[in-house]
């Protein structure tokens, strides 16, 4: 089982959006409508993840996608750099 997917040049349609199945929670750059490329990077979440478990973090990139889990006890931040 995998619970987090980092992405890179992913397949991106005419609307600009990626495709994963119902079971993912699909998160783009925090950039992603400021700039005018396309992103090349994308996070897949999965949705038996508790989302107040984790959150997206602002990054000033449209190839950087940074997501933070959480815990009473302490905090892990993975980063997908393109």
């Amino acid at each position: 089982n995998w619970d987090i997917v980092a992405i890179q040049e992913p397949t991106i349609d005419n609307k600009g959006n990626t495709r994963a199945t119902p079971d993912w929670h699909v998160v783009y750059p925090t950039q992603r409508f400021t700039h005018s490329k396309c992103s090349r990077a994308v996070m897949l979440v999965n949705k038996c993840l508790n989302t107040n478990s984790w959150r997206q973090l602002p990054f000033p990139s449209a190839d950087i996608v940074v997501i933070q889990f959480s815990s009473v006890v302490s905090s892990l931040t993975i980063f997908n750099i393109y």
